[in-house]
Parts: structure tokens; sequence; C-alpha cells
């Protein structure tokens, strides 16, 4: 009996030198990479290794309200390890002591400095550790053994500066298992090793994700802090109950809304004060988590824990943490700057060739009807984006309805009751064109090139110009001898009106251009999927129009090289406007006001320069035109409801 109690006694021994072996080799792996990062090629941390060590430690704090960052010297390494001397420089256990010290500097920095300053570090070092290694008491069944030190890293958090990048941020319990101690039954030297390890990841400027809860005192804080007392007058009550929208009562412009909810600085509150940390004031606590807090068992409440609950409930009304969040679908929605500038001049680029394009198509054409057919097919698109654009997309802009989230489609209503606007306007255009097409023949005999001046007809003034190119071809030279003779009398009233009109029609469309511009520079501004839509619709109704600006320039006898500079000079102002729109757009604000202007402009050219062309053309097929004039516009108006509906599921 007593050999085999002789043996397990071996067997003790031997397994609590291995487990003390296995953690002194995890502390001095720990301790080389901190060297290795401080001082490389040295064996340890000598006295420039250990200022090296506090600078770099000194640039991951942040501390905003006090200066901090400067309150721990070398000297005062002392105060933690009794031998050290800046000759000597630090060895393994000495940092270990320090890290301790550091961790409580990190989390307490006012406290710490403080207690530097009265030489009572080490003292408060050592409360520091006890408190971590103290266990979680939370009710029974609310045990956490990592508590303390997620309430470490939490603390942390608020004060530590880490370095950007992508890597995944740490956890209690990550530290826990990379340092092979559970807190649950720790002993001084698993705690250094785990402080030790939290301060090598501080030098390394990794990211902390803290698991811990806050205590219940923090609630009653939260909604007393901007009092600037423990006492609530009846005109706090009033305010509070008008953020909650309580009582009935509105809460007036000078009212006490600003005061509710955090600050910053709490010094000088009674209560618990416990410190602000912007995490929890932002988190959205479950029914677990509140009953956790609060330290409620079981799975009821009674009518006193739910009294002690009632403040939580408030506060997470207040802070609007459980509310929904519109956050972006996809992080890349929005482009930088330089992608802005690109991606739009590329755009404006291309709609300004498209419609050169057109008018090269309209001077080497001979086939005049298939031509009229294409140009209606245009204009009908064009009406289609147009409208679509302005109603599905720019109106819900700058009212604040349309928002790039994860929600459901119950917030895509907005797009359905929209979408019976354009539905209104579908029906009363198809009313009409049936009527006119009923009547063509009756008023076909009345009818003139001149007889409808109320609108600007694209469609006509190209057949003008394809009439005047056939009528000049099939004319001969003595027949143009006569008209010129018979025509001599009024050239002089004729040329005056000719120096006229061509530039008042290539000013109007340079502002036309440049408000295309601006729309397009402030869609690229809010993200590439709203420049992308406002380019369709500016695409589609620029061709037409352009070629219906330039047939008009031809028209009044201009020169084809004079009427395409005067073009480019307008397509010219659409560059301006871009780069103006995407320079002020920066600004929601004004984002939403062009948006605003947009959306007139593009109703105004759709509706009522485009629409009436559609209606009022003259027509050879007039049901091959009503059916191509249809397509068009349900064409423009489905791809702008698709963009509308799934533009958050684009991915680029």
């Amino acid at each position: 009996m007593a050999a085999m109690f002789n043996i397990l006694h071996v067997l003790l021994l031997c397994l609590s030198l291995n487990i003390l072996s296995h953690a002194l080799s995890t502390k001095r792996n720990i301790y080389r990479k901190v060297v290795d990062m401080v001082s490389p090629g040295d064996e340890y941390l000598s006295e420039n290794g250990v200022r090296s060590f506090f600078s770099m430690l000194e640039k991951r704090v942040q501390c905003p309200d006090v200066p901090c960052e400067k309150c721990i010297s070398v000297e005062d390494v002392s105060q933690l390890v009794g031998d050290y001397t800046q000759d000597g420089g630090l060895h393994m256990e000495g940092y270990f002591k320090v890290a301790s010290g550091w961790c409580f500097y990190l989390s307490s920095p006012q406290e710490a400095c403080m207690a530097i300053k009265n030489k009572e570090w080490e003292r408060e070092t050592n409360q520091f550790v006890q408190s971590i290694t103290a266990k979680d008491i939370q009710g029974d069944g609310f045990s956490a053994g990592t508590g303390g030190l997620d309430r470490l890293l939490h603390k942390i958090e608020k004060r530590y500066r880490s370095t950007e990048g992508g890597q995944s941020c740490l956890t209690g319990t990550d530290i826990l298992e990379k340092s092979n101690v559970s807190l649950s039954n720790t002993t001084l030297h698993g705690i250094d090793t785990v402080l030790g390890d939290v301060l090598y990841h501080v030098l390394r400027g990794d990211c902390f994700a803290s698991q811990a809860l806050p205590e219940e005192e923090y609630f009653l804080d939260y909604l007393f802090q901007g009092l600037g007392s423990d006492n609530m007058t009846e005109q706090d009550l009033e305010a509070l109950m008008a953020v909650l929208k309580l009582g009935g009562g509105e809460l007036q412009e000078d009212g006490h809304e600003h005061d509710l909810g955090p600050r910053q600085d709490q010094h000088g509150r009674g209560g618990s004060g416990q410190e602000r940390n912007s995490s929890w004031d932002e988190t959205c606590f479950s029914a677990h988590e509140l009953m956790e807090i609060h330290q409620v068992n079981g799975s009821t409440i009674s009518r006193t824990q739910f009294t002690r609950l009632s403040p939580a409930l408030v506060q997470q009304l207040l802070s609007g943490a459980c509310g929904i969040k519109t956050n972006p679908a996809h992080p890349n929605d929005h482009l930088s700057k330089l992608e802005m500038y690109v991606y739009a001049s590329i755009a404006n680029l291309v709609i300004c060739l498209m419609a050169m394009l057109g008018i090269v198509m309209l001077l080497c054409t001979s086939c005049t009807a298939l031509f009229q057919v294409s140009i209606q097919l245009c204009i009908s698109l064009a009406v289609g984006s147009l409208t679509g654009d302005a109603v599905l997309h720019l109106l819900p802009a700058f009212l604040g309805l349309h928002s790039h989230g994860h929600e459901s489609d119950t917030d895509q209503g907005h797009t359905y009751k929209l979408l019976v606007v354009l539905a209104g306007i579908y029906y009363f255009f198809l009313m009409e064109s049936v009527f006119s097409i009923m009547t063509h023949k009756d008023s076909h005999s009345h009818d003139s090139e001149g007889s409808d001046p109320h609108h600007c007809d694209h469609g006509k003034v190209i057949q003008m110009y394809q009439n005047d190119k056939m009528g000049k071809q099939s004319t001969s030279q003595a027949d143009l001898i006569e008209e010129n003779e018979k025509a001599e009398p009024s050239s002089n009233s004729r040329t005056r009106e000719q120096r006229l009109i061509p530039y008042m029609i290539t000013i109007g469309d340079g502002v036309h251009n440049f408000a295309d511009g601006l729309a397009l520079g402030a869609a690229f501004s809010v993200s590439w999927r709203s420049g992308l839509a406002t380019s369709l619709a500016v695409l589609c109704h620029e061709l037409p129009h352009e070629l219906g600006d330039f047939a008009f320039l031809l028209h009044c006898g201009m020169s084809v090289k004079k009427a395409l500079l005067l073009n480019f000079g307008s397509a010219l102002t659409s560059f301006i406007g871009l780069y103006i729109g995407l320079s002020v757009s920066t600004d929601p604000a004004a984002q939403e006001w062009i948006a605003a202007v947009a959306a007139g402009l593009f109703l105004y050219v759709g509706l009522a320069d485009m629409l009436p062309s559609m209606i009022h053309s003259n027509r050879q097929n007039p049901w091959l035109t009503f059916f191509l004039q249809n397509l068009g516009l349900l064409a423009g108006w489905g791809i702008l409801l698709l963009l509308s509906l799934y533009e958050d599921h684009i991915v680029v």
C-alpha cells in the first residue's frame, strides 16, 4: 500500500514538474518574441531595448481626455523589479512583472499614473492581478472562466491604438489557448504568462475583441450620465419621455435630448462611476445576456427582478442599439475619389461618343424609313430611362427613402408605390397614342410640318433634314439657280435668322449637357450603382437629343463641319458639370439637392420634351411605331426597376 502511495506521489510530482516546465517554456517563447521584436539580435532586453520597448508601448496608447501617454519612464521599472538597473537590462522574470504593470496602465491609465507618482505601482498592480484572477460570480449557472480577462481586454480596447489590417481580432479564449493557462485554476505564474502574452500582442498592434458584459450599474449610469448629477428633474423626465415617444408630448428644439445619453467625461460622478465604453453603448443585448448581467437565475423573472431589469430596457430604447441598421450590403459600394473621377469621366466620354456615332449614322444613312423607326425607339427608350431614373432612383435618394442594406422586401414598398406613378404615365400615354392613331387618317390632309409648334419634335427635325438631303440630290443645277434667284430678296433676313437660331440651339444644348454632367457627378458620388442608373438615362436621351439638334443645325443651312464643331463644344459643357458635381457632392446635403434638381430636369425632358414627339410623330407605319414606342418605354422602365430592386446584389 505504501509502495502504491509512493508511486502515485512520484507520478504527481512528475506531472507537476512537466506542467511547470511547459509553463516556463511558454514564458521563454513569449519573452524571446518580445526581444526579437524590440531588440533584434540581443539575448535579453538591454538598456536600449527597454527604452525601445517603452517607446513602442507609448505609441499604442491613446488617452484623448488626459495627457497620460508619458507618465511612465524607464526609471519607474524599479518599482516593480527591485533589482532592476538600467545597465543590467530587463530579463525574463522582470519582463513579466513589468507586463502586469503595463496591463494595469493600459486598463486604467489615470489610476496607474497616480500609483506611479505615489510610488505604489507594485501594490496597485498586485491588486489589479487579483481582480483578474478572482472568480466571476454572476449568479447560479452564470460563471465565466474568462470573465476577468475579457473585462481587461474591454478596458484596453478604449485606449489602445491597433494597426490597421485584415487580421482577425484576439479574444480572451484565444490568449488563454496560446498561453496554455486556464483561469478557472490560475496560479501567479499562469496569470503572469497571460499578461505577458497580452502585452506582446499590444506591441504587435493586434486588435482585441472582448466578450465581456457590463455591470448592472452601467444602464443607470448611461441614463443619468448626461444630467450631471444623480438626480433627475421633472424637465429631464419629460425630455426622456419625448425621446422615447411617450406621454404624447413633443420635444422642443431647445429641449434636453442632447443631454441624454453618454458623455466622455465621467469624473466627479456619483454612483459606480463605471467608465464609458462605446462598444457597450452600441450593443444590443439579448434577453439571456440581460439576465446574466442582472444575476437572474432560471427561466422566470420575478417582479423585483423585472424592476431591476427596467433601466436596461430603457437604455436599449434610448441608445437605439437594437433598431434597424442600414449598413451597406457591400463595403465596396462607395467609390474612392480617384475611382469616382475615372469612372464618371469614362461614362461621360462613352455617352458623348455614342451621340457622335449617331450623328455619323445620320450623315451616312440613306434608308430614311428605317432611320425614323430607330429614332422613335431611341426616343421612347429615353423617356423610359429618364422618368424611371427620376422616379425610382433620384426621388427616393433625396427624400431619404433609398438605402443600400440588408433589409427585406418590405423596405421596397416605396419602389412599388412609385412604380404606380409610372403606370399612370403609361396608361395615359396608351390612351392618347391610340386616339392619335385612330384619328390620324381623318386629320392627315390637314397636317403640315409646322402644325404642332408646342414641342420640339426630334424625329420631325431629323425627317426634315432627310427630306432636304433627298431633295438636294434630285434637284438639277438649273432648279437651284432658279430657287436662288427667287430667294434673293429675302436672303438678308434669312441669313440673320440662320445666324441667330443655331447659336441659340447650341447654348440651350450646352446648358442641358451641363445639367446632365452635374447629375452624373452627383450620382457617382453616391455609389457606382447610382452612377450606372443615371448614365443609362443620360445615354438614352442624349442620342436622339443630339441627333435632333444636329439635324436642325444642318436644316438651318449650317455646314457639316461647323455643326459638328458647335455640337462638340456643347458636349464639353457636360464635363464641366461633371467635375463640378463630383467636387461639391462630397457633402450628403449637396448630393440631395443636386439629385432633386436632376429629377426635375429628367422629368421635364422626358415628359415635356420627348413624350409629345412620340405621340405627335408623323407615322407611315403607325402600329409598328406604336409597338416600338411601347417596347422602348417598357424596356427603359424595366431596366431601371431591376436596378432599383436588385442593385444591392450586384457585385463587381
